[in-house]
């Protein structure tokens, strides 16, 4: 599994790791019931501390996408519309939110946020 770090961004390590794979399960890349690398492997692939890989993992955990089964590792969370209503609205007000502020920074107009964000959803349904 590839993840890419900015360590310029300004954006906490572990954040960047939730929100990637975040957007690999979204985007299909990573199917239910697939295992995510365990933390070890993935801290030493992106050459970072594993407790900061433990944080994201607890994070996605706690978010209801992955499951951790005890001495078997992380894997992607089988049925993801099973996330209740109510955390799932809001993570997605979360990702907005920071979506909408870093977008902000860049000095993206509305209008443009709204033409990529209908552009990324037409090639996520395309598969491409």
């Amino acid at each position: 599994m590839y993840l890419h770090l900015d360590y310029q961004s300004g954006e906490a390590i572990y954040r960047q790791i939730v929100e990637q794979i975040k957007y690999k399960i979204a985007s299909g890349e990573l199917k239910p019931t697939e295992q995510l690398p365990s933390i070890r492997e993935l801290a030493k692939m992106l050459k970072i501390n594993p407790r900061t890989v433990v944080k994201a993992y607890e994070e996605l955990q706690s978010g209801g996408l992955v499951v951790r089964r005890q001495g078997q590792g992380v894997f992607i969370r089988d049925g993801q519309a099973a996330v209740p209503v109510q955390t799932r609205n809001k993570l997605l007000q979360e990702m907005a939110r920071r979506m909408l502020a870093e977008a902000s920074r860049l000095g993206a107009s509305e209008e443009q946020v709204k033409d990529v964000f209908d552009n990324v959803m037409k090639q996520m349904r395309s598969g491409k």
